[in-house]
């Protein structure tokens, strides 16, 4: 294999046409990986753990243009090379955010002056710059970008909470303001749940079980990913549960959130019981506490197992029911399942880590891999898997999955030619912003994989996260996955119960 590594100085681009240019790169003959981004710390180390390596990497700045190229042969190289350079030669260049960011946020605020919040996804290097001038304009923001430093969020949520303005963020995918979706989200009705996350996929899921009951959402307020380490202090998901208590439009909020701070947990308990309005709590990835001191109807705050319990109590407390035991599940094994693993292959951290967990209260103890696989590596013998392909080291320069799912395909094709691995367990998560069409590659590469092993069938179950009024349709989604051999769940919790069923694991007391 031959490695170019380059550097342009004082050259930005904007990173989704950069992202868009990186994979073109990749599709031509010869060329293994193919990286443009800017020289930002985090992608600097990215790269290194990809293999680059070189001076000129070692010294490039947020405000440089990195360029990684590996390939079979020179000539396959610096093909692509000549490409990258007519695909950028039409592209502004621009030395540096003082003066690319400033006149367009400043401008666009003037040609919106009611518009009360902006929305930013620009290089991490350059997210918290426009945040803080958006904020000192008195404007909420929805920051979608990610790596940003620590140290710039925390500044970041406490000038706004002292301004009295959301910063929702950074690395925030979805909200839903008024009813108008930001990042990832689905079209979703108007109802009276209000939603605090720190997990997109999370929100996303939650607000479509909802909608499949009939029951709408007020808000959605994204918050950020690490918003309940204990660094940060859950400033937004508190600032938020205060907004929707405050909300008449709302009735009964919900908060769902991926690994809380025991501290941060606590304090917000606590903020929660005095709100004046039921609470619902899904933490996910874990199993709900056995006897949360304080919870229930005493105080309001209701702890749940899955995202689907947590749907139907918030449901529950809104019409003035009891609230519901939790759902169970029952299945049929497929005889000589048992012999091989199950692999998960996901595109939704959030949903990866619900998935390790009921897969493991179901008696299949499920792992995330010690290091990133990459399509044809040798997996783990005799352990189930499960995997995050929107982790950085399949995303490095390349859109999410959820958007360009070019990296999962890969390693569904590889891995599910795999006779050891008996059966794939798959997220497809709809709605604006997402990929148009995901089950039609899913299902094609699903189908090679099986074609690869006729005397070893492979078993695909996948979980759909949508609404019917999503624009990929998900009964269309569905219907393009059945007619390939693949069964079909609408949450992650029956997806990885149905595939232990499958498997013939026998699922505990309260599952079954």
């Amino acid at each position: 294999m031959i490695d170019l590594v380059a550097v342009q100085k004082g050259t930005y681009h904007d990173s989704a046409r950069l992202m868009l240019i990186a994979r073109d790169l990749g599709s031509l003959p010869g060329i293994s990986e193919a990286v443009v981004m800017m020289g930002t710390d985090a992608n600097r180390e990215l790269l290194h753990s990809a293999g680059f390596a070189g001076g000129e990497l070692d010294s490039a700045t947020p405000l440089d243009l990195v360029i990684a190229l590996r390939g079979e042969s020179r000539e396959a190289v610096e093909s692509a090379r000549a490409r990258l350079d007519t695909a950028l030669s039409g592209a502004a260049k621009r030395t540096g955010p003082a003066t690319a960011a400033r006149p367009r946020l400043r401008e666009a605020l003037k040609e919106h002056p009611t518009a009360n919040l902006v929305s930013i996804a620009v290089p991490g290097a350059y997210a918290a710059y426009l945040s803080h001038q958006a904020l000192d304009a008195g404007r909420n923001v929805f920051l979608f970008s990610d790596n940003v430093p620590l140290s710039d969020e925390i500044a970041l949520k406490e000038k706004a909470r002292e301004m009295g303005l959301l910063l929702m963020g950074p690395d925030c995918g979805t909200a839903l303001i008024g009813g108008t979706g930001l990042g990832f989200a689905n079209r979703v009705m108007h109802g009276p749940i209000g939603l605090v996350g720190a997990s997109g996929t999370g929100i996303q899921e939650l607000s479509s079980l909802l909608d499949e009951l009939g029951v709408g959402i007020s808000h959605a307020i994204g918050t950020g990913s690490r918003d309940l380490k204990k660094i940060v202090g859950g400033i937004m998901s508190e600032m938020g549960l205060r907004l929707l208590a405050d909300d008449e439009a709302t009735k009964v909020i919900a908060l769902v959130a991926k690994s809380p701070d025991p501290e941060v947990a606590s304090r917000l308990h606590t903020v929660m019981t005095g709100l004046g309005k039921p609470v619902v709590v899904r933490y996910l990835g874990q199993a709900a506490p056995p006897s949360e001191p304080g919870s229930g109807d005493a105080t309001g705050v209701f702890y749940t197992g899955s995202l689907d319990e947590a749907a139907q109590t918030a449901v529950a407390l809104w019409r003035g029911e009891s609230v519901p035991e939790p759902p169970s599940y029952a299945g049929s094994p497929v005889a000589g399942l048992s012999n091989g693993v199950v692999v998960g292959l996901f595109g939704g951290g959030s949903l990866a880590a619900e998935a390790a967990l009921f897969l493991g209260q179901a008696g299949l103890p499920a792992r995330f891999p010690d290091r990133p696989i990459r399509p044809g590596d040798p997996l783990p013998p005799g352990t189930h898997l499960v995997i995050d392909t929107g982790d950085d080291f399949y995303t490095l320069g390349k859109p999410h999955p959820m958007v360009d799912q070019t990296v999962r395909c890969d390693l569904i094709k590889k891995i599910g030619s795999d006779p050891s691995v008996r059966l794939l367990l798959l997220d497809l998560v709809l709605g604006d912003g997402a990929h148009p069409d995901p089950a039609h590659e899913i299902s094609a590469a699903f189908s090679e994989a099986q074609n690869a092993r006729p005397q070893s069938p492979l078993l695909g179950v996948c979980t759909i996260c949508g609404t019917k009024a999503d624009p990929q349709d998900p009964f269309h989604q569905q219907e393009l996955l059945e007619a390939n051999g693949m069964t079909v769940e609408r949450s992650v919790r029956r997806a990885a119960l149905r595939a232990a069923a499958l498997y013939g694991a026998s699922l505990p007391g309260g599952l079954a």
